[in-house]
């Protein structure tokens, strides 16, 4: 049985959706994210000091690392991962689900932009205008990795995981 790797834009839910999944089907749950600061300190902080590219080499190790695990999980992904063609190639043997989201949803989740670096690097824009953009430039990778794309309409933390776990079923 493979992980369940859930992938999708900033403010998507794949933290909150990862967490409810994993409990349903008494999987563990962990979010690239939160294992990286855990590994190398806060983000904006490595990305400040090392620049994206490191950042990048760095989630590319973490992501592999953790789908190779023995026990299947329920793997969230940080936004920006689809960018890396490793981590795409390596998303091909998972059960992949793009957690879609409107702008309003995304610009109502995305809290602080400091503590989120590619909406805050080299731009005074307003946040929500830079999630725009990489929603743009991102959202192509997230269609080709998914087996499953999850409508931002199915908004409730519960609906988004029953409609995985629906899905899953199916596949079988």
């Amino acid at each position: 049985m493979s992980n369940i790797v859930l992938i999708g834009p900033m403010g998507s839910g794949k933290s909150t959706v990862g967490a409810a999944l994993a409990r349903r089907l008494g999987r563990p749950h962990v979010d690239t994210d939160h294992f990286f600061v855990a590994r190398n300190g806060p983000i904006p902080e490595y990305f400040s000091a090392h620049g994206e590219a490191a950042f990048r080499a760095e989630e590319a190790r973490i992501v592999a690392e953790l789908l190779d695990a023995p026990r299947p999980s329920v793997v969230s992904l940080g936004g920006g991962s689809v960018v890396s063609a490793e981590i795409r190639a390596l998303l091909k043997s998972q059960f992949v689900v793009m957690l879609d989201v409107t702008e309003a949803q995304a610009e109502a989740r995305i809290g602080d932009a400091a503590t989120r670096p590619m909406l805050t690097a080299g731009t005074s824009a307003p946040p929500i205008e830079r999630w725009k953009r990489i929603y743009a430039e991102r959202e192509p990778l997230y269609r080709e990795c998914a087996d499953l794309i999850v409508s931002a309409a199915e908004a409730t933390i519960e609906d988004r995981a029953e409609t995985i776990i629906q899905a899953m079923r199916r596949e079988r």
